[in-house]
């Protein structure tokens, strides 16, 4: 028996040698990883993208709909700091991971997320030029909204394609993210306040669905609860 050992906490690996007098055949053993399960297992890097997604939805629909206020500067700390962070991370861990739907999707949605806040930052200089022209640079200032908002519906009505063979929560998800920037791009476009705000409302009941996504994760693998996953 031979054995290889580093310092606490490492991995330890054990070969056996058996050697047979009769034969003098030699066997070996695949090596053994004596490292705890708890320290072995792979963490879900979907948990923080739908958190993030989720708080960044919550407060754009909550926004948008002008219930608190409607400066969106209120969701620029978050869109860089926690949303286009977080999915941005996720993103890339899905893409080490090999899968190319949730990374591509994730990777997508944190371009949204920091592209808000580099838009309406003040450092951009966008809202600047837009409140030196007065109504018309309110007028311009919604269809440049309304636009964006569009693009990223495009890709948004992909990925709901791309989840009919998963879970009906997914495929709920990814059609309230489309919805949201679908309505709410016709709503800038067209200046129909009523649009902008039932995608500001679809967006506070993705958030709602993006948190029960990141709980059913959470807490079934922390053995707290199972969530149906439907």
């Amino acid at each position: 028996m031979t054995n290889h050992k580093t310092e606490e906490g490492s991995i330890v690996l054990e070969v056996e040698k058996a050697v047979s007098e009769s034969s003098h055949s030699h066997s070996t053993s695949a090596p053994i990883c004596n490292i705890p399960e708890h320290q072995r297992k792979q963490s879900n890097p979907m948990a923080i993208g739908f958190g993030a997604f989720a708080l960044g939805a919550f407060l754009v629909g909550i926004t948008n709909a002008g219930i608190v206020t409607e400066l969106p500067q209120g969701v620029m700390g978050v869109a860089l700091g926690f949303s286009g962070m977080g999915q941005f991370v996720c993103g890339i861990f899905e893409m080490i991971a090999g899968n190319t739907f949730a990374a591509t999707t994730m990777l997508t949605y944190a371009g949204f997320w920091i592209s808000y806040g580099v838009m309406f930052s003040s450092g951009a200089g966008f809202m600047t030029v837009i409140a030196g022209e007065g109504a018309a640079g309110l007028h311009e200032l919604h269809n440049v909204v309304g636009l964006w908002q569009i693009a990223f519906a495009v890709p948004s009505f992909i990925f709901f394609i791309g989840t009919f063979k998963q879970p009906w929560i997914i495929r709920a998800v990814l059609l309230q993210v489309f919805l949201t920037f679908f309505f709410g791009g016709l709503g800038g476009l067209t200046g129909i306040v009523g649009l902008t705000k039932a995608g500001a409302w679809i967006s506070f009941t993705l958030s709602l669905t993006a948190w029960y996504v990141m709980s059913a994760i959470l807490l079934e693998e922390e053995k707290v609860l199972k969530l149906p996953f439907f």
